[in-house]
């Protein structure tokens, strides 16, 4: 089918514009690139705008062919007000729907409509949708309807970036995925279970290295919400995100873990952090013998490669053995 081709055709050259891209972003001089390869971008964005025209064009036509098929029983329906889009919706007129009211100013109707749109679609659909509003569609539109689905369930959302990337989506695929930044740390497990199984594991990555400089207490919630999911791999990446805090931060998240997450912490922190800020952290937890402890076990664990951290903690007059058992006050009989 002559769409199809013109489809698979317009993907390959959005593919080679974006490797053009990134090739000349990554050139040592980016402020005179290699003029072949603005060459090769300029023929590849041209080829790629084509394609998606003529798309669009046979798009129009068959989806129009079938709304008057399938309006043929009864008189086409109006879109009266901004309600929600029907689950099986016409998206060329869907896209008009929320050109018109841009233009008459209508700003909230459209963000509503773009919010009902981004939940009642498919992925296929809601990335057809936002490729019409890229290319014929007004203002940030596009990317509004893709924001909009970071608020679906977390399997249509990761499908939904996934339909965008593809279809060369690129500032509305980059806008969903910023927008999975602000999810809450108890909906984030289920998020990163979903880009693994769609095979997103560097967007889960990276979540987990944005996460690592989240306030104490958001940290806190999240790494306990990844622990009871059995996400353990996913703890120990998130925590070892954190090492890099300020010593009175690793020393409240250390307190404020359930247990057994103080222990991977701080076999992160004697793993990455350097003698000095290693007694400042022995320091700061000496009040809390159990951490301590837990810590100074990290130590023992490689006592050759941390000799100067433990000879550091004798010099500033710390333990550097842990705490002896309590014994009962009634001693051996």
């Amino acid at each position: 089918m002559e769409l199809d081709e013109l489809l698979r055709a317009s993907r390959y050259a959005g593919q080679r514009e974006r490797r053009l891209t990134e090739a000349i972003q990554a050139s040592p001089d980016r402020q005179r690139p290699d003029g072949e390869l603005m060459r090769q971008l300029a023929q590849a964005r041209t080829l790629r705008e084509g394609l998606g025209t003529r798309c669009i064009q046979l798009s129009d036509q068959l989806q129009q062919l079938e709304f008057d098929l399938r309006q043929q029983p009864a008189p086409a329906p109006q879109f009266a007000t901004p309600g929600p889009p029907p689950l099986r919706p016409d998206i060329g007129a869907l896209a008009g729907r929320v050109t018109t009211l841009h233009r008459s100013g209508a700003l909230t109707e459209v963000a509503d409509l773009l919010a009902q749109a981004a939940v009642r679609l498919t992925p296929g659909e809601t990335t057809q949708l936002a490729g019409l509003l890229a290319r014929r569609g007004p203002g940030e539109t596009s990317r509004q309807l893709a924001r909009g689905a970071a608020h679906t369930a977390p399997e249509h959302a990761v499908a939904v970036l996934a339909e965008l990337r593809e279809a060369g989506l690129a500032d509305e695929a980059a806008d969903l995925f910023h927008a999975f930044w602000g999810y809450p740390a108890a909906a984030l497990p289920a998020l990163l279970a979903a880009l693994e199984r769609a095979g997103q594991l560097a967007d889960g990555a990276t979540l987990l290295w944005e996460w690592g400089s989240a306030p104490t207490p958001e940290l806190t919630v999240l790494a306990a919400g990844l622990q009871q999911a059995g996400r353990h791999d996913d703890v120990r990446t998130l925590l070892r995100q954190a090492a890099g805090r300020p010593t009175a931060d690793l020393a409240a998240l250390a307190t404020d873990l359930p247990t057994p997450l103080p222990a991977v912490l701080l076999q992160e922190l004697a793993a990455l952090r350097p003698p000095v800020e290693l007694v400042r952290l022995a320091a700061s937890l000496d009040h809390h013998r159990g951490l301590y402890d837990l810590l100074l076990a990290a130590l023992h664990a490689d006592a050759a490669r941390h000799r100067a951290t433990l000879a550091a903690l004798r010099a500033a007059g710390l333990p550097t053995e842990p705490a002896a058992p309590a014994r009962s006050r009634w001693g051996r009989r």
